[in-house]
């Protein structure tokens, strides 16, 4: 299973993230329940999420689009986001990347 945190590790394979993508703009019970249960939506279909972590799902609309901005780093953070920091994990920037460009597709 691919994960957010592991993507780096796992050799960077975006397909779980692309596929996922392409099911969630087919299928509208995916989309309704992807906004109610995120974290199950994805493990199902091979993403872990951290349990621990706030997983949403938001989709762009005709009136708003969201772009997903890196963490404040005026911010306050865990000694595990220090660590993936510098260690140079750009797991969570690929999958934003991913995101946003299989949206405007």
């Amino acid at each position: 299973m691919t994960g957010i945190d592991t993507f780096v590790e796992s050799g960077g394979d975006l397909q779980p993230f692309i596929d996922f993508t392409r099911k969630y703009r087919e299928d509208p019970e995916l989309r309704a329940r992807a906004e109610t249960e995120p974290g199950a939506v994805l493990a199902e279909h091979g993403i872990a999420m951290p349990p621990q972590r706030d997983v949403r799902i938001v989709a762009n609309t005709a009136e708003t689009y969201h772009f997903v901005m890196p963490p404040d780093p005026n911010k306050f953070l865990a000694d595990e986001d220090l660590e993936a920091v510098a260690g140079g994990n750009g797991s969570k920037t690929a999958f934003c990347f991913v995101s946003c460009i299989s949206s405007f597709s």
